[in-house]
Formats: C-alpha cells, structure tokens, sequence
C-alpha cells in the first residue's frame, strides 16, 4: 500500500512538472467556475427567474374607451377607472353579487351606538411598495375625501362623519345623526397614507398592482396574469380592434349587436344580467302636462313593459317592478304596478280633464305632446322608439331628441332640461335612496323633482332604523307611494355584454354583480397565444 502511495505522488509530481502550465489554466478555470456560481449567479438567479415567470405569464388584452389616468378611487368618474381601480385597491368592506356587506381589509366592525362604530383591521395586509396597511391609511383615506378642495367622487360616503384611530388596527367613525346604512359607505377603496397626492402613485393592497401608464394603455399585473387596458378614442375604434385581433375582449356591447357579433367567428359572447342598474323612463315632474300624476300614471298604463324588455333589452334583462335592485332584502312589491292596460291610460288622462278629439288628447284646447331626450346609444335608442310608438297609439304627440352623452350629463339632467329621459341608472345594493327622491335632493340626484312630505318622512326614518325587519316594512310602503306618484317607469335590470376571443379559456360570471366583476375568475384564465 505505501509503495502504490509513493508510486502516485511521484507520478502525479512529474506529471505536475511536465503539465505546469496547463494545471494552472484547470485552476483558474475552477476558480472561475466557483466564483461565479457562489459569488456572482445568487444574485441574478432570481431575477432570471421572475424574467422566466412573466415570459411564460399570459397576458390579457382588454380595450377601453377614452384615456389613461392614474387610477385612484376617490376621484374616478368613469366606468372604465372604477373596473381599474377595483382590482388594484380594497375596501373596508364590499358587497358580494347578493348584496349582501362582507368584510374585506376590516376584520369585523361593531355598532357601539346608532351614530359610532368601531372598525377592527387585517394585520396581515401590505400595499404593492411592501409598506404595511394600517388604521393610518384609513384616516387618511376619509380624510382626503371629505376635504372640499379636492372635489373627490367618494365625499358623500363620508359627509358628517368624523373618523378617530384608537390604535394601528382599530378606528371609530362617529356620524351625525343615526344612518343605519353607513357600513356599505366603507366599501370605497382605500388609497396610501405614505403617499401625498402631490406625489401620487397608484399603489393598493388589491390582486393586481401597476407596472405601467403610458398615452394609450394601463399595464397591471399579478402572480397569475398580466392584464393590460388598451385606450381608444372612441368605441367604434375599439369594436374595430376587437374584430382584427388586436384586444382579447370588450364590454359595452347592445343586445342589438349581439346577432351580428354571433356571426363573426373566433369569439365568445358573455351575458349577465346587471342586479344593480336600471333602464329607466324619468318624468321631469316639473314640466308642463308631466305635473300631472294623472299623466305620468296613463303613460305608464300605455306601455308592455315585457315587450319592451324582449325587444330593447334582450333575452337576459329582467322586468323591473319598482326602484329597488333585483338583489335586495326588502322583497317589495313583486306585482307590476302599472300593468298594460289602454283603458285604465285613458281612464286616467280623462281624470284630468283632457279629452281625445281627432285622435289627439287635448286640454283647454292644448294637445297633449311629450319629447323623450335620449342618447345616441342603440339600446336607449330602442327604448325611446317603442315609448313613442306606445304613446302615440294611445293619441299622444311624441317627439325624440338624441343628445350626446357629454350634453346630457353636463346640461340636460343638471338644468333639468327635459320632459321625458331614457337612461339607465345605477342603484345602490342597500334600498336606501334618499339622494334619488327625497325633496332636498330636487337640484342634485332626484332629477325627476318629485316632492312629497310623505315620501320624505319615510325616507328620513327609515335610515334611521336598525331592524332590518322594521326597515323592511317602511321601504315597503315607500315603494307603494313613489310608485303611485309614478315619477318614473322602472323599466328593467339590463345585461352586461361582454365579448372574449375564444383563445381566452376559463373566464365565468359566476359571482357577477357589476362590470367589474368580471375579471372575478382571471385566476383560472388560460391564453392559448401569448398576446402582445
């Protein structure tokens, strides 16, 4: 055993002396070797790594109409900037597709008296810069809102209430005066206190974070998607878009563009009804023949309400009885309280007075005329038609004016510049809706200037009441005296029409209560093609 030791020691010696230079290359080579893969590689694996997650990440391309903002849910106005902004920001608390209030970034609250409630916060939360969620961000949230100089979207959430942190997880709010639906008010997303407006940056604690705004496009992202909203400047440009490939999807679709959307291949048509929003005929109660109740109610009469859901709304909308949405837990009023009936319209434009000569209402030799003003928009275009031909059957003069959205908001509904509008409406999951017919609200939401002290009084008092059983019964009567003063036609709970390349796998409105909720299943989304 020794002399083999000694045999290989002198070999491996004189094989060192003859191979010198090439032992010392082998050397510096494993040096090099060992370096790398100690010192210089750890560092990099983990981004080579991200850089092979996001290669093989798929990304969804939806189009949009307008511009890019930076979003940010105390000031978003549009449709488009809530969808965004939901997926990047969370709430307090949020309303499920049932309507029903369900925790989100608060743990629990509790209700300490009817004007304070206290607010116990999630520990376990971080915004997308890694600082952690506290009851900081919330007081700044509130704050921010309610301060006037910022003009924010979300100020009547918090109007009257004062906001006080007990500690880093828990706060009180404090109101005015008893609102029993104050905790659906929390649901607004919730914006970085270590973030000042002035150098605002849209980091929120959601599923998906920013990565980039540039002129046409929004890019967020999470763990399982990269999820891009490309800007157009109108919807026809992006419909456009759609049929040559270049989005996966776009929502705001009619139920009149449905049959021809079917017979463009390479597509899926997604249909959900909308329990939260109402196509709606609003009378201006102010205007001329319209201040009669007797009036409004024998348009009402004049009108199939399902055969206006079939042709204007589609196979999906459902019949609307009253102001409430579909999903609520008053169930009021299952009943339609205008049922199409000629004879009770012209019984009740007879009540007040008027009478039909040469086929025409008349009044003191006044005819009776309306002109319904509506937007360019196929589905309200449809509605307005079968209003008209509705109400000229019954011998009424009809005229339509189409305005452009931007009109309408800024000058008809604001001047109350209308006789008769189509539109649709969004409602509120909780049945409180003061802001839509209490007399205060004439120059603001209650476009329609109904006044009624009776009204009033069961609007006051039934936000006041805690048992939902109590609060049921008054809303219950309130729907059966607005409907009686027929200030409007509650319609239907239209759809939401959304169209996605069928490359696109996995997608389900399951849990749909809002357009923004259709992003719910994106963790399931497989994309055939990597979309660029």
């Amino acid at each position: 055993m020794v002399k083999k030791l000694r045999f290989y020691t002198a070999l491996m010696s004189a094989f060192a002396r003859r191979d010198k230079r090439k032992l010392t290359f082998g050397a510096i080579a494993i040096l090099l070797v060992v370096f790398l893969s100690k010192v210089l590689l750890p560092p990099f694996v983990p981004i080579i790594g991200d850089m092979y997650v996001q290669l093989r990440k798929p990304t969804f391309v939806e189009g949009a109409v307008g511009a890019p903002a930076h979003p940010n849910p105390l000031f978003d106005s549009t449709e488009t900037q809530r969808d965004i902004s939901r997926l990047i920001f969370r709430g307090l608390t949020k309303v499920d597709a049932k309507g029903t209030l369900v925790m989100d970034l608060a743990k629990d609250f509790e209700k300490i008296s009817d004007e304070e409630y206290i607010f116990t916060l999630r520990e376990d939360v971080f915004w997308h810069d890694g600082k952690k969620f506290s009851a900081d961000d919330v007081v700044y949230t509130v704050q921010t809102a309610q301060d006037p100089k910022n003009e924010s979207e979300a100020a009547d959430n918090f109007k009257d209430v004062t906001i006080e942190k007990i500690n880093d997880y828990t706060i009180k709010f404090k109101l005015k005066e008893a609102f029993t639906p104050f905790p659906s008010a929390t649901a607004v997303g919730i914006i970085p206190e270590h973030i000042p407006l002035k150098k605002y940056k849209p980091i929120g604690t959601g599923p998906f974070k920013v990565k980039s705004i540039t002129k046409d496009k929004i890019v967020l992202v999470s763990k399982n998607l990269n999820l891009v909203f490309k800007f157009y400047m109108r919807l026809d440009d992006a419909k456009i878009a759609l049929k040559l490939g270049e989005i996966h999807a776009l929502g705001g679709f009619t139920p009149q563009e449905v049959d021809a959307l079917k017979k463009f291949g390479g597509r899926k048509i997604y249909q959900h009804t909308l329990p939260f929003r109402q196509a709606i005929v609003f009378f201006n109660t102010r205007a001329g023949h319209l201040k009669s109740k007797d009036v409004r109610q024998a348009l009402s009469y004049a009108l199939d309400k399902g055969v206006l859901r079939r042709l204007a709304g589609g196979s999906e909308a459902v019949v609307s009885t009253n102001q409430l949405p579909l999903n609520n837990w008053v169930d009021s009023l299952g009943e339609e309280r205008y049922p199409f009936n000629l004879k009770e319209a012209k019984k009740s434009l007879e009540n007040a007075d008027y009478e039909l000569k040469n086929g025409n209402w008349q009044r003191r030799g006044e005819k009776l005329s309306v002109t319904i003003t509506t937007v360019p928009d196929p589905e309200l275009s449809s509605i307005a038609n079968i209003l008209k031909e509705a109400w000229i059957k019954l011998g009424i003069e009809v005229e339509i004016r189409s305005v452009d959205i931007e009109t309408l908001r800024t000058e008809i509904t604001s001047n109350r510049d209308f006789q008769v509008l189509v539109d649709f409406q969004t409602v509120a999951p909780d049945p409180d809706q003061y802001v839509l017919w209490h007399t205060t609200q004439t120059r603001k939401a209650n476009i329609t200037g109904i006044r009624s002290p009776k009204l009033d009084k069961l609007l006051e008092d039934a936000r006041k009441v805690d048992d939902k059983t109590k609060r049921a019964e008054q809303y219950k009567l309130f729907t059966k005296l607005l409907l009686d003063e027929a200030p409007a036609i509650f319609l239907y709970y239209p759809q939401y029409i959304w169209v996605v390349s069928e490359k696109v796998s996995g997608v389900s409105l399951k849990d749909f209560a809002t357009p923004s909720d259709r992003f719910n299943s994106y963790q399931n989304w497989k994309i055939k093609k990597k979309f660029l």
